[in-house]
């Protein structure tokens, strides 16, 4: 559980740490843009063109550690399970954290791990019950 924590609280750091640049660098520019415009003005097309492809390779950076750092799974507190916010799909907090991501299969009053076979009970299907074989008169038990 300890762990658990101090990777949200680190993961919310990061991104602060990710955003705050943007954030004061765009005040900057606001600040000082007659300044930059000046700046900008004397640089050849060739330096102009390069410091633009690295503050885009540098966005871009940023924008893909910000979605690798991302929480995709929400822990649903009723079902113990972890839900996906992109698929729906649930998935098994047992093997999610032993690093194997396993969607549960969904059966008739809950969901059951096809990786570790432990089943979820979901409390909306509570008094659903199991459908029954039908029995034909001529079949042996």
């Amino acid at each position: 559980m300890l762990k658990f924590l101090v990777e949200k609280i680190l993961s919310h750091y990061l991104s602060i740490l990710l955003v705050s640049p943007t954030v004061i660098l765009s005040a900057l520019l606001v600040r000082f843009h007659k300044e930059a415009e000046s700046l900008i003005g004397t640089l050849n097309p060739t330096q102009t063109t390069l410091i633009l492809l690295l503050l885009a390779v540098v966005s871009l950076a940023l924008l893909s550690l910000a979605i690798y750092l991302a929480t995709w799974f929400k822990w649903d507190e009723p079902t113990g399970t972890w839900l996906s916010r992109l698929s729906k799909l649930r998935y098994c907090p047992k093997c999610k954290a032993s690093k194997i991501v396993t969607p549960l299969k969904n059966v008739v009053n809950g969901w059951r791990c096809m990786n570790c076979r432990h089943f979820f009970h979901d409390p909306a299907r509570a008094n659903i019950e199991s459908p029954k074989k039908k029995v034909l008169k001529n079949q042996r038990i």
